[in-house]
């Protein structure tokens, strides 16, 4: 509008100055006619000038028509120029605020709206009417008093953010930024975005568990391989009597439940897809089903919706059943007298729209399992820690159950999320990556070890752990082995360094208080390569061998017996 005002001043002084000329012309032109008219000289001489000073005026009164108009065409061109600026710059402005992606509102001083963009009307919400009092009138269900915070910056000319600002069952981020006629008001839904952060800060939650997690199955696995090698020390030491079996027995019963306790640790951590093959998921449920089924509740009613030709998946066969088990038994809890559980499986390609939407899945194909019961559902605190060891919705937490179903679904590629409401049942959908290939891969069953092989040569044990270390001695020096021992990385490349030659194998721990076991076996091999290595870890043998990329002989997990042990060598070493 500044502009315009200028534009208008400039063409009228322009217009002023033509005036006086005009007025000037006149009187010469004037001048001139009465001259022509009253002269006693002919026309003609009177046109082409009697004398200089007639053609001087006549010159200048040209002169004055050519400024005059070059000067007034000027002003013009300016002033259309300025107008169709002024015109573009509006245009671009009502462009900018209509096509806006985020709703904008204005209001005046008083707060009434004074506009909104296309946005705000295409945003499937109530749009407000112009005149109508913001916050009052129209959108005032907000946590705290916007219409205050509104006048506020109105009056103090200062703007003002609202970065969560709850609207019914959304979140708003919203902006009030006050100018000459009032204030403009943008709001954009960050509701999705709370919703991916919730469910990233969930994803960081379980890692965290599951680093832990790891780490107790780790110290379990420790101190069971000492119990383990000093009770079947025990049972050689007094093969014949009769007590000492006895009690080896139960304690090697007890070992076993704790192993298949830190299995299922060791499932929830991260690793733990040990024994893959190709299965079909819909035979694996079929032939689960029946033995979980003992287990249900008797009144709960289950259909089976199993699409046939579904692809093969690369997985470990016993950790889905442990996982379909554990889901099964969740969803027949949770219906307190008589219900039904839906199992489905179909086939799921998941679109980048769609991996946006739930952010633990890859773009691929998937084998999808969903399971749905139409007990008493979860409320969303129950939702948020469904998936943390021990956590149930009981007195007190009874196991690992969903929590050893995420790390394995994780581990496997996949993805397993619940959808519930208090009252509506809950959904569990487990998503499991497709196959690339075909070809079936074979159980790496346990070989049955019908008597404990003997050996010799010298073995260097490398393990922080001092009972771990002497159970290891004891059992091969039993074997027939010559024992070195050494409890960090340092002093076990010491020792190979002074005695390599002599040295067959290195028994190593990968996880050394002082170097990690990978840099340790490098080292070894370096200074004595024909010294063979064989990694013994409390972790997965898989993760340690994918992961760190070590180069060992072989790998033996923990708690192993003595027998294991024996075999591995032999393995090893040969004959």
């Amino acid at each position: 509008m500044q502009n315009k005002k200028i534009n208008r001043r400039s063409v009228l002084d322009s217009m002023m100055l033509a005036a006086i000329f005009i007025a000037t012309a006149y009187w010469i032109l004037d001048s001139i006619l009465n001259i022509f008219f009253f002269n006693k000289y002919n026309i003609i001489a009177e046109l082409i000038g009697a004398d200089l000073y007639n053609i001087y005026i006549r010159v200048i009164v040209l002169c004055l028509f050519i400024i005059f108009g070059s000067h007034a065409q000027a002003s013009i061109n300016k002033y259309r120029l300025a107008q169709k600026s002024l015109q573009e710059g509006e245009e671009r402005y009502r462009t900018l605020f209509e096509y806006n992606p985020i709703e904008t509102i204005t209001v005046d001083h008083d707060a009434r709206v004074t506009g909104y963009n296309l946005a705000k009307t295409n945003s499937g919400d109530k749009v407000p009417e112009i005149g109508n009092i913001m916050y009052k009138d129209y959108a005032g269900k907000h946590d705290i008093n916007m219409y205050n915070e509104l006048m506020e910056c109105i009056k103090s000319n200062i703007s003002k953010e609202f970065p969560e600002q709850k609207y019914n069952d959304n979140f708003l981020f919203i902006r009030i930024a006050p100018f000459s006629k009032g204030a403009i008001i943008t709001a954009i839904d960050i509701t999705k975005q709370k919703q991916l952060q919730a469910q990233l800060q969930q994803a960081k939650k379980m890692d965290a568990i599951s680093t832990l997690a790891g780490g107790i199955a780790h110290q379990f696995n420790n101190i069971l391989s000492g119990i383990t090698g000093n009770t079947e020390l025990l049972q050689m030491k007094y093969e014949g009597d009769k007590k000492i079996k006895e009690f080896s027995e139960r304690l090697f019963g007890l070992t076993h439940r704790m192993t298949r306790l830190t299995s299922q640790l060791l499932a929830y951590a991260r690793g733990g897809k040990y024994q893959e093959r190709q299965i079909s998921v819909s035979e694996l449920v079929e032939e689960t089903f029946p033995l979980i089924r003992h287990s249900m509740n008797r009144s709960v009613k289950v259909a089976m919706n199993l699409e046939k030709d579904i692809p093969v998946i690369k997985a470990d066969a016993t950790q889905l059943q442990m996982v379909f088990s554990a889901v099964m038994s969740n969803a027949s809890e949770a219906i307190e007298e008589s219900g039904s559980i839906q199992v489905a499986l179909q086939k799921k390609d998941v679109d980048d729209k769609y991996a946006m939407q739930h952010p633990g899945l890859k773009v691929g194909q998937y084998v999808l399992l969903t399971v749905e019961d139409d007990g008493k559902g979860l409320d969303s605190e129950t939702k948020e820690r469904i998936f943390e060891p021990f956590y149930s919705t009981k007195l007190q937490g009874r196991g690992l159950g969903m929590a050893a179903s995420y790390g394995i679904i994780i581990n496997h590629g996949g993805w397993i999320e619940i959808d519930s409401e208090p009252g509506k049942g809950a959904v569990v959908s487990i998503y499991l990556p497709v196959s690339a290939d075909t070809e079936d891969v074979l159980l790496r069953g346990e070989k049955e070890i019908a008597e404990i092989s003997k050996g010799k040569g010298t073995v260097l044990i490398i393990d922080d752990e001092k009972d771990v270390l002497d159970t290891s001695r004891l059992a091969l020096e039993y074997l027939g082995y010559k024992v070195l021992t050494a409890n960090t990385g340092m002093e076990a490349i010491s020792i190979v360094e002074a005695a390599g030659e002599d040295i067959d194998l290195a028994i190593l721990d990968i996880g050394l208080p002082d170097i990690m076991g990978d840099k340790v076996c490098q080292r070894i091999q370096e200074l004595r390569p024909n010294i063979k290595v064989v990694v013994s870890t409390g972790y997965m043998v898989e993760d340690i061998s994918d992961d760190m990329k070590i180069k060992a002989q072989g790998f033996i997990q923990k708690p192993f017996s003595i027998s294991k042990m024996a075999m591995k060598l032999k393995e090893v070493l040969g004959d």
